[in-house]
This record gives structure tokens, sequence and C-alpha cells, in this order.
């Protein structure tokens, strides 16, 4: 079962997070550099697709994708989350629990974050909240325990064994069968329960199936390999040098360990945001990434039709199942 590992049984049940790549700054650039081995070079000799046409665009966040209507989007994540939470706190009333799971959240995203999918994919795009907050999320990163957690309850084997269909710490999820308060237990639990429920099999996935994460980061993973985008990563990092920064491609930038030391961007990190926005600009990095990542989906998508086309039916189904219960038409 595809699903979030329990921290301790203290915790209990948590939303499994399947969505890959939730930076603070709705960006996907963590996977692979350009020049690392990944899956595009394991695929040497797969031919580039071609690019039909190169916008020109500083953000391309609020550009559609072609796997977008494939992956669960910000709005459909929400409630998907909200939908297994009542779900599941439904189920452990029946065994007399009161529980009411803590909502899966997908980090916090920056005001010009896309609708239409999870992430951005290119980095941190908006010249003005790059000035402002470099490559942090905006608003900063939040201080060390800030954040209102629920207080830590004592958590008994019964209402674990309700939960995850066993009460074996070193165990996930288990086949159920146990009485607890004079019911029995589904297989994998109340969690089994909630997610056939929602998804039509205990084992299903909640958000983005296997098949689609790997096709996202995939066709990232391309898209950044290509030798048009290298060729622009190139331009752009003539650029920053001329303006005093050394970084061989925008994911560098980006990716850079010095900004991860302080909760809110340092003076360099600033200057450094506001040279790699103008250069972006300059050499349009976004629209030939953009335009090439597009080109590889589309290929993705040809060579998987079938897969992909039920894991759109998938998802329709997981959303009308959700839609149905927050609305209160499933008893």
């Amino acid at each position: 079962m595809s699903r979030r590992a329990f921290r301790t049984a203290a915790s209990l049940i948590v939303l499994p997070l399947l969505v890959a790549g939730c930076a603070g700054n709705g960006a996907e650039t963590g996977a692979e550099r350009p020049g690392t081995a990944g899956t595009a070079a394991r695929d040497g000799a797969r031919t580039p697709p071609p690019v039909r046409s190169v916008p020109v665009l500083d953000s391309a966040n609020d550009k559609p994708l072609p796997l977008d209507p494939y992956l669960v989007n910000p709005g459909q994540f929400t409630a998907l989350s909200q939908a297994y939470a009542k779900s599941l706190a439904r189920c452990m009333a029946r065994f007399g629990f009161d529980h009411v799971p803590p909502l899966e959240s997908p980090g916090p995203r920056d005001s010009d974050a896309p609708v239409t999918r999870m992430d951005g994919r290119y980095g941190s795009q908006n010249a003005r909240l790059m000035a402002t907050w470099g490559y942090h999320p905006e608003g900063g990163i939040p201080a060390e325990g800030a954040s209102s957690a629920a207080p830590t309850r004592s958590v008994s084997p019964e209402m674990v064994a309700a939960g995850r269909g066993t009460s074996d710490p070193q165990k996930a999820f288990g086949p159920g069968g146990q009485v607890v308060n004079g019911r029995t237990v589904p297989y994998h639990g109340c969690m089994g329960e909630s997610f056939k429920e929602l998804t039509g099999s205990a084992d299903g996935a909640l958000y983005d199936p296997q098949i689609a994460i790997d096709l996202k980061m995939r066709t990232l993973n391309e898209s950044q390999q290509d030798g048009r985008t290298r060729a622009v990563f190139a331009e752009w990092s003539r650029c920053m040098k001329s303006r005093g920064f050394a970084y061989p491609d925008p994911l560098a930038a980006g990716g850079d360990p010095a900004w991860r030391r302080t909760p809110r961007p340092t003076a360099r990190e600033l200057r450094v945001a506001t040279a790699d926005a103008a250069c972006r600009h300059e050499h349009n990095v976004v629209g030939v990434w953009y335009a090439v990542d597009h080109a590889y989906q589309e290929k993705a998508l040809a060579e998987n039709a079938a897969a992909m086309a039920e894991v759109r039916k998938g998802l329709e189904f997981r959303m009308r199942a959700a839609n149905e219960l927050l609305q209160g038409e499933r008893s």
C-alpha cells in the first residue's frame, strides 16, 4: 500500500501524502539537475519531441500542461483530504472513538502558484516576489514550533486496531477482523474503509497513482536535460556571470543550500534572485523550458494513452465520491 508510514503509534491516523514535490514556492525543480544520471539518461534512445512554438513567458504558472487534467490540482487535493478525514472520523465513531484526523496540507503556496497543478515546475518565476522573498516561500519560513499542532493524546491498542486493522506497531496496516466494541474491524481498518469509499479499493491511491507521478517527474527531467533547454540555461548562466553570480543553471541558483539557513532571505539571496529574474526575462528561459516540457508531456501521453485514460477515470471517480461525501449524499 503506497501511503506515508506512521511516525509513532500515538499519531494513529494521518493522511497519505502521495503528491511529489510540493515545494513552498509551488515549484518542482528538485528532481534531477541537467547532466545527472536519471530516467532520460537511461532512455538515451528516446527522440526529443518537436516543439511547435515557443511562447515568450516570464512565468508559466498560469499556462496549462498536457498532464494537468490527469493529476490532482490544489482544489481537488483539498476536497479529497476533507472527504477522507470525514469518512475516517465517521468510521472511527462507529467503533466508539472520537477521532478527527488532521487534514493533509500541500504546504505553503505563493500567491502566484498555479491552480491547475500542484507544482510550478520551473522554479521561482515572479520577479516581484523574487525581489522581496528571494527563493524563500512568500512570508518566509515559519519558526520552529510556530505551527499549532494538536496535543498528543494516548491511543489505546483498540483504537489503533480500529484505525489500521492491526495493533502491531511494526505494521502500518493489517488485515482487520478484530472485534472492537462489538464491531468487526474491516480490512486495513477504518483507513482501508475510507480509501475504498473514495477510490474503490482499500489499497487505492487517494491522490496521484504511481504512473502519473512517474510521467510527471520523467518529463520534468527530460525537459531539463533537453539540448534546447540546456542551451538557454547556458545563456542564462552567462547572463548571471556578467552580474557577478556563478551558477550553471536556474536550478542551482534556486537550490543554493545557503538559502535554507535563514528563515528570511539574506541581502545576497535577494540580489541573486533579482538577477535570476532579469536573466530569465532577457533570454526567455521559462518560455523555452515550458515549450520543451509541453512537448515531452504530449509525447508521454501519446505513448501511455490507455493507462492515462484509466488514470483520468480514476480521478473522476475519486472526485465524484469526495463531492458526494462532502455534500452529505453518501450515508
